[in-house]
């Protein structure tokens, strides 16, 4: 939305119309300040300026460069003005644009995709590390195994259960109740879920999402 139109009714000239140009706003470098330039309708007249303001600090002031004659007026105008722009205009969302849409999704694989670490071990299983919340000092692993029918099974190597302490047995038992609705085994304290080769990677993410859930909910 780069052109914002407001029919308002300010008391000394009734009703008016003030128009904001969200296209042609400028900001500085470190984007803490913008300029937005707007005008307004004044019979024949129009009056025009920039409303200079600061997200961040809450502030703004009205630089005119055809102010209204009458003082009045001018401080009416102002007052809507600047209600306007914290009640309204700095909530206004932007269109996201179909290529920014893909540079964004780009970009999220993209840091996904360097967050996770895997190595093969010595016996074939492939080990996946996973930061938690972005962090790379706490990472979750889990593991890949191949069956020889051709399928795999996903594990947690007793990560999650092993980590509740005695007096947690209630959050405890709730896990174990939600892992058995979404198909997930547990063996010897163990997470297990198997997975054809055609399922695989929906698997590993309802698997991630499961053991990374429960560690942020119930174990940080």
């Amino acid at each position: 939305m780069n052109l914002i139109t407001k029919i308002v009714i300010l008391p000394k000239v009734g009703k008016t119309r003030i128009t904001f140009y969200r296209d042609k706003r400028k900001v500085t470098k470190d984007k803490t300040t913008f300029s937005l330039p707007f005008d307004m309708q004044l019979n024949e007249k129009i009056a025009s300026g920039e409303i200079i303001y600061s997200p961040m600090f809450r502030s703004c002031r009205i630089m005119w460069n055809e102010a209204p004659e009458d003082i009045q007026v001018k401080e009416e105008a102002e007052n809507f003005i600047k209600e306007f722009l914290f009640g309204t205009l700095l909530t206004t969302t932007e269109p996201i644009e179909p290529q920014e849409a893909e540079e964004i999704f780009d970009g999220f694989i993209k840091f996904l995709s360097s967050s996770i670490q895997y190595r093969i071990t010595g016996e074939g299983a492939c080990v996946l590390n996973i930061p938690i919340a972005a962090k790379q000092s706490k990472m979750l692993k889990i593991i890949l195994r191949k069956k020889d029918t051709g399928d795999y099974f996903l594990s947690d190597d007793g990560f999650i259960l092993r980590s509740f302490r005695p007096h947690e047995r209630g959050q405890r038992e709730r896990v174990v109740f939600a892992t058995k609705k979404l198909g997930i085994e547990i063996k010897e304290d163990e997470l297990f879920l198997d997975s054809s080769p055609e399922e695989l990677s929906e698997n590993l993410y309802k698997f991630i999402q499961f053991v990374s859930a429960v560690y942020l909910f119930y174990l940080t």
